[in-house]
């Protein structure tokens, strides 16, 4: 674990998009996220990227519901993929995408920038 936190720490290629425009891309912020839910930090990392404790959140209730189903063997604890959850992470990368955006043309507010270093 503490190889990958290295990697993701000490590896990261600077966004281009970010580089060439100044502007957060729509994926700004997810590995410092995932550093800061790694660390047990939720609500930092909701504030880097709000998909990544969205896609735990998910993660964790499929995976409780699917450990209650195989126990019990009770269909009405099994949870069905659906392309609800897949739009519901769409809306979140271009909601973030924009008021990121927002604060930080209109402004002046790097929101990114603000927050503890990962």
């Amino acid at each position: 674990m503490e190889h990958l936190i290295w990697i993701l720490r000490e590896g990261r290629i600077p966004c281009l998009f970010h580089e060439l425009t100044g502007f957060y891309c729509p994926g700004c912020g997810g590995t410092r996220a995932v550093l800061a839910l790694l660390a047990g930090h939720p609500v930092l990392s909701f504030l880097y990227h709000p998909l990544v404790p969205y896609c735990a959140l998910v993660a964790l209730v499929f995976a409780v519901s699917y450990a209650i189903y195989w126990k019990t063997k009770d269909p009405r604890f099994r949870l069905y993929l659906s392309d609800t959850y897949v739009h519901v992470g769409l809306g979140i990368i271009v909601v973030n995408f924009l008021v990121k955006n927002y604060l930080l043309a209109a402004k002046g507010i790097d929101i990114l920038e603000q927050l503890p270093g990962w």
